[in-house]
C-alpha cells in the first residue's frame, strides 16, 4: 500500500515541473566562478585620477540659460574681455549654457592622448543638443591641469524632435564628447619604489585575500596580506616590472563572497547566493502555505503505518506546498533558501508575497544572509 505522502510528493513534482516553464519570480543562484586577479583587484600605483572643469557651450537654439543664471552671463563677460572685446552689459542670449566637464584620466596615459568626457548642465538650460564645448581646461584634485575639453556634444536626441516635455525621451541636459579631452600633462607613476606593488582587492574579503596570497605565493613570489583589502608583493630586485605584473594578475581564484540575498521588487528577480542557509523556523502568511527540509514519507516494519520506532521512519528531503487557508509552516533546519523560492514560484506567489516572507525570515534570524532590497 503507497503511502498518501509519496502520492503528494509525486504530484508536487509533477505540478513544478509544468510550471517551470512560465515562473513569474525568476530566482538566480550565485556561485562564485573561478577569476583572474585584475578582475577582482587593482594596484594602488596604478590608481585613476579624477579630473573637472568648468565650461561654456555655445551654439543653442534658444535652449541655454535663463538670465537667472547669473554666472553665466559673468562667464560670458570674463570669456568676451579676455579676447579683447568689450561686452555689452544687458547681454541676453539663450545660446549660451554653463557646463561642468568631468573625466577619469587613467594610469599611464601619455601627453597628447585623447578621451572621452561628459558634460553636464550647470544651469537651467533647457538642452545642450547641438552646442559646442569652447576651451575648457580639466584640473585635478591639487588643482593642475593635466588636460583639455572642446568639442561637438551629443546627447544621443534627434535635433528635429521638438524640445517639449511630452517629445523629450532622454537626458538632453547631460552629453558626451567621444575624445573630446586632449591630456597636457602626465600623472607620473612609481611602480615599485618602496620594493613593493600593493594590490588592492575590489570588495575586501579575508578569504579572498588568503586565497590570493597562496595563489601568488605558489606562482614563486613573495607576498602577504596585512589586511582583508590588501596584498602586498615584494619585487626582491625584479627587473622587469610589466612582465611580472602580467603574470600575476592573470593568475586566477575562486573569490569568495559573503551570502545575500538581492532582490528586484519592481520585476520580480531574486539573486541568491550559494551560502544562503535558513536554520528552523514557522512561516505563515496569507494563504500560502509552504514545507521545505526532512518531511516523513512512510514507515517499515511489522507494525507499519502504527509503527512507533523512531528507527523504522524513512524521510526523504523535498517540497510541499499548498495555496489554501493560510495556516503555520514549517522550514527544517537544514533547509535550503533556494527550495523555499522554488515552492513559491510553483503556486505563483507574487513578488510582494516573496519580499514580505524574507524580511520575515531576516527580522527572526532564520535567513542567514543579507537581504538586499533594490
Amino acid at each position: 500500500m503507497v503511502h498518501p505522502d509519496i502520492k503528494l510528493v509525486i504530484l508536487m513534482k509533477t505540478i513544478v515541473a509544468t510550471l517551470v516553464a512560465g515562473l513569474m519570480i525568476a530566482p538566480v543562484f550565485a556561485v562564485s566562478p573561478v577569476v583572474r586577479i585584475k578582475d577582482i583587484s587593482h594596484i594602488v600605483q596604478a590608481r585613476e585620477n579624477q579630473l573637472m572643469g568648468f565650461g561654456l557651450v555655445v551654439g543653442l537654439r534658444n535652449s541655454g540659460d535663463s538670465q537667472q543664471t547669473g554666472f553665466t552671463k559673468q562667464a560670458m563677460t570674463n570669456l568676451l574681455s579676455k579676447m579683447g572685446m568689450a561686452p555689452q552689459v544687458d547681454f541676453k542670449s539663450r545660446n549660451v549654457a554653463a557646463v561642468m566637464v568631468t573625466v577619469n584620466l587613467p594610469a599611464f596615459v601619455k601627453s597628447g592622448q585623447k578621451l572621452d568626457i561628459t558634460v553636464s548642465s550647470l544651469g537651467d538650460a533647457a538642452s545642450l543638443q547641438g552646442g559646442t564645448l569652447l576651451l575648457t581646461p580639466l584640473q585635478g584634485a591639487d588643482g593642475e591641469i593635466y588636460a583639455s575639453a572642446q568639442g561637438n556634444i551629443s546627447v544621443g536626441q534627434d535635433p528635429l524632435i521638438p524640445n517639449l516635455a511630452p517629445f523629450r525621451r532622454s537626458q538632453a541636459t547631460v552629453g558626451r564628447i567621444p575624445g573630446g579631452a586632449l591630456v597636457e600633462k602626465e600623472v607620473p607613476v612609481s611602480l615599485g619604489e618602496k620594493g613593493m606593488l600593493t594590490i588592492v582587492l575590489d570588495e575586501p574579503d579575508f578569504t579572498t585575500a588568503n586565497r590570493m596570497v597562496g595563489v601568488i605565493g605558489r606562482a614563486g613570489f613573495t607576498c602577504s596580506a596585512p589586511d582583508a583589502g590588501t596584498v602586498q608583493v615584494y619585487l626582491a630586485g625584479a627587473e622587469n616590472l610589466v612582465g611580472m605584473m602580467a603574470r600575476i594578475e592573470n593568475l586566477t581564484l575562486r573569490p569568495d563572497s559573503v551570502a545575500r540575498v538581492v532582490i528586484n521588487e519592481r520585476t520580480g528577480t531574486i539573486v541568491i547566493g550559494d551560502n544562503v542557509k535558513i536554520s528552523e523556523v514557522a512561516v505563515s502568511y496569507g494563504d500560502i502555505s509552504v514545507t521545505v527540509g526532512a518531511v516523513d514519507l512512510y514507515a517499515e516494519g511489522e507494525a507499519g503505518e502504527g509503527a512507533t520506532d523512531p528507527g523504522d521512519i524513512r524521510t526523504r528531503t523535498t517540497a510541499r506546498f499548498t495555496k489554501q487557508a493560510g495556516r503555520l509552516a514549517r522550514l527544517a533546519p537544514s533547509a535550503r533558501l533556494a527550495d523555499l523560492v522554488r515552492a513559491l514560484n510553483a503556486i505563483r506567489a507574487t513578488p510582494r508575497d516573496l519580499v514580505a516572507i524574507l524580511q520575515a525570515l531576516k527580522k527572526a534570524g532564520a535567513l542567514k544572509a543579507e537581504l538586499e532590497i533594490i
